[in-house]
């Protein structure tokens, strides 16, 4: 009977033993599997770009700074728009080149954000800074020293702990200047957004040429037959010009003197877009100097456009490209 016993508690006492030692296994094994994932996880998480589309796709504001300059750039309804150093229209080529790189950031690898890792990688004093603004949250982004050798760079940004080794971005922002962010365009529209371009003579309501995109071919008010190609030159070349000036600072005197010119154009443009948008322009002739713009007597002209808030000056090299001849459209 003592036998009996003492072998029962003997196969007792091994099952839990082995029980125990399979729970154990188990458990080591559990905790292994979730702690892999986890650490995957966060691997995974860092290397992703530090920079979310959707936070860019709310961006009001982008102050922008690198070793040519200083530009704060905000955004108005659609368009952008320079505040600093001074007020024009942005090109808008160049914010969504920025936005784009900045949704594709392709990380190397990664560094704790210390002062002596700061400081070897030049992001004390960065090529490239640029603070981006959105209604509900902002984030700075320093670029530092540019390795030559595997064309890659090294960035911090601001709601992340980390340094991180990127490719190089394609959109090369060390070398943006001011006039890569402003547009010296005074059109704002391109002919594929084109509907109609109407031309007049001065104040007249009688159009001079009315050219009208009907089943992607051009017809003319004027001519029963016109090419679709050198219609579309014309217009394009009436769409490239570009300015000599935008006068954003003025004064009451040169205030009334640019109202009186542009009260009596010499042409006025009106151009209604596939939108259902209609955006008028005015051209005034060559006018007079203006001393406080260092502007000589007979050499520039000014243009104002609906949906720009500043008038141009335009060289006079630009003034007879409004002239719309037969010979411009013909087949």
């Amino acid at each position: 009977m003592t036998a009996y016993r003492l072998r029962t508690r003997n196969i007792t006492s091994t099952w839990f033993s082995l029980t125990f030692a399979l729970l154990l296994i188990f458990y080591f094994i559990f905790i292994e599997f979730f702690q892999d994932s986890k650490v995957n996880r966060k691997n995974l998480d860092i290397l992703e770009s530090p920079i979310k589309t959707d936070f860019l796709e709310r961006l009001t504001q982008l102050n922008f700074k690198n070793r040519l300059g200083e530009y704060k750039i905000i955004k108005k309804e659609l368009n952008w728009f320079i505040q600093e150093p001074q007020s024009f229209p942005a090109k808008e080529k160049t914010i969504l080149s920025i936005i784009n790189a900045l949704e594709n950031i392709n990380i190397h690898t990664i560094h704790q954000n210390e002062p002596i890792n700061f400081k070897s990688f030049s992001l004390n004093k960065p090529i490239v800074e640029m603070d981006l603004i959105a209604q509900d949250k902002s984030i700075n982004l320093k670029i530092g020293i540019i390795n030559p050798i595997d064309n890659t760079s090294f960035i911090t940004v601001s709601d992340h702990e980390y340094i991180y080794q990127t490719d190089l971005f394609k959109f090369q922002f060390e070398k943006l200047e001011f006039s890569d962010f402003i547009d010296a365009n005074v059109f704002s529209t391109n002919l594929a957004a084109m509907r109609k371009f109407t031309i007049y003579q001065g104040n007249s309501t009688q159009p001079l040429h009315v050219l009208e995109s009907i089943n992607e071919a051009w017809v003319s008010n004027r001519y029963n037959t016109i090419s679709n190609t050198n219609t579309e030159n014309k217009i394009k070349a009436i769409l490239d010009i570009n300015t000599h000036m935008i006068v954003d600072q003025t004064n009451e005197e040169i205030d009334n003197f640019l109202q009186n010119y542009l009260s009596n154009p010499l042409y006025r443009i009106v151009i209604d877009l596939k939108n259902g948008e209609t955006i008028t322009y005015k051209i005034t002739p060559l006018v007079k100097a203006i001393q406080e713009l260092k502007v000589e007597k007979k050499q520039y002209f000014i243009m104002s456009a609906s949906d720009r808030p500043y008038p141009y000056l335009i060289d006079k090299a630009f003034i007879d490209i409004f002239q719309i001849r037969y010979s411009d459209l013909k087949p």
